[in-house]
């Protein structure tokens, strides 16, 4: 697997494998009619992930066809005022935008990031495939940050950790959560 594909699984995950990381209680606020609008509006969206969830095929051509899929899903959702209440807009857009990233911009530190494979990325996937060990998505950010920062900023460059750093502080925001980083071997 190559480097860039555990940090879309790391962030997919903390989107999908977390219902877009709105904590479920915030779902009761909203209407059946809403919910289900909800769910039709991402469901062309979710079906692009069905075979692959983990993100291991994409291309530059399928993440812009997910991102042309996700805008619509937005401007669908922007129909629900539920949806604005329990900022499920907003952790949706930020998926959009991370897919976009790394399906365009990111593509030049990917090749890098294969070439090196840092071990903790190789400790990354081991523990990133194995989503029924995932606990809270706090325990992904906590243990894996430190590693991703350190080796996409020397390998690749600091301009290349900013955007994902900036994603994970609005995913953290939007799911009203404060992850600690810890220190782990890099």
């Amino acid at each position: 697997m190559k480097p860039f594909q555990y940090l879309l699984i790391f962030f997919s995950l903390l989107n999908l494998g977390n219902s877009f990381f709105i904590p479920p209680e915030n779902f009761q606020k909203c209407g059946l009619d809403e919910s289900l609008g909800v769910i039709l509006c991402i469901a062309p969206v979710t079906t692009l992930f069905q075979d692959n969830i983990n993100l291991q095929n994409i291309t530059r051509a399928r993440g812009i066809r997910i991102v042309d899929e996700c805008r619509n899903a937005t401007t669908c959702l922007a129909q629900y005022p539920c949806v604005t209440q329990v900022q499920l807009d907003k952790v949706f857009n930020l998926l959009c935008d991370t897919i976009s990233y790394f399906s365009t911009d990111f593509a030049s530190c990917q090749k890098k990031l294969i070439a090196q494979m840092p071990p903790c990325m190789r400790d990354a996937e081991k523990n990133l495939l194995n989503i029924e060990k995932i606990g809270h998505p706090c325990d992904l950010i906590s243990k894996y940050q430190p590693c991703m920062e350190t080796e996409i900023t020397n390998i690749c460059g600091e301009k290349y950790w900013t955007p994902l750093d900036t994603i994970l502080k609005k995913l953290q925001k939007y799911a009203h959560i404060k992850c600690p980083i810890t220190d782990t071997e890099v």
